[in-house]
């Protein structure tokens, strides 16, 4: 009996400390999830205004004024990323004699010009493999995860075919995502919500570290999603 309870207590034990683990991992997911609860309050609000209009009464009137709230969408939607943008401030400095060589057929490239980082003067570059970066494998994690975990939910016109941006963007000394910026978007819509997606998520959970001391980079990263 005595043996059961010791039994029973580390088998509850090892419950509880998986819990708080799962529960961890899932508060990281998405460090700053009120921006995507704003993209949903601008969605509703499109659609929302769509709705008072009947396409079946009078198609040519529904057509004029989907237009116009779509404008005002995508108007609303670059004002809330440029707010987040226009607050970023990297308090890193990059290496310019040092660049990192993505791994894995270079599904992560690095030493992007971003806005908002002073150029330095050119001088001779040391290629560092990112292999050799300490917690490179959190950048393997956040390809999968702007893809597998997209929030889909949040685009309303979903046509089937691929859905395709980059994402430029700078990963600074603390692990936070920096001045990300989107470019070459299929889709202006899908372009500006997969940027404030970046900014959901937040951050690695720990920073890159090289020689013993916190990094910034700047990366570029293509997404391609499917909507099925």
């Amino acid at each position: 009996m005595k043996s059961h309870c010791i039994l029973f207590f580390i088998a509850f034990i090892i419950s509880s400390l998986s819990v708080q683990k799962i529960s961890a991992q899932e508060k990281k997911v998405l460090m700053n999830r009120g921006v995507l609860t704003e993209v949903k309050n601008i969605q509703k609000l499109f659609s929302d205004s769509v709705k008072r209009y009947d396409y079946k009464k009078d198609a040519a009137l529904y057509h004029q004024k989907y237009r116009a709230f779509y404008g005002e969408k995508i108007k609303n939607l670059k004002s809330l990323y440029q707010s987040i943008y226009d607050k970023d401030v990297v308090i890193g400095k990059a290496d310019p004699g040092i660049s990192f060589k993505a791994v894995n057929g270079g599904q992560i490239e690095n030493n992007v010009p971003q806005a908002g980082i002073t150029p330095q003067k050119e001088v001779k570059n040391t290629t560092i493999n990112i292999a050799e970066v300490e917690n490179y494998q959190q950048l393997v994690y956040l390809k999968k995860q702007l893809t597998v975990d997209f929030p889909v939910y949040l685009i309303d016109d979903l046509t089937g075919e691929p859905y395709r941006c980059k994402l430029n963007f700078t990963i600074d000394v603390d692990g936070k995502f920096k001045k990300v910026q989107y470019s070459e978007s299929s889709d202006k819509e899908f372009g500006i919500i997969s940027a404030l997606f970046l900014y959901a998520v937040g951050g690695l959970e720990k920073p890159l570290i090289y020689n013993k001391k916190p990094i910034v980079q700047t990366f570029s990263q293509p997404i391609i999603v499917v909507f099925k």
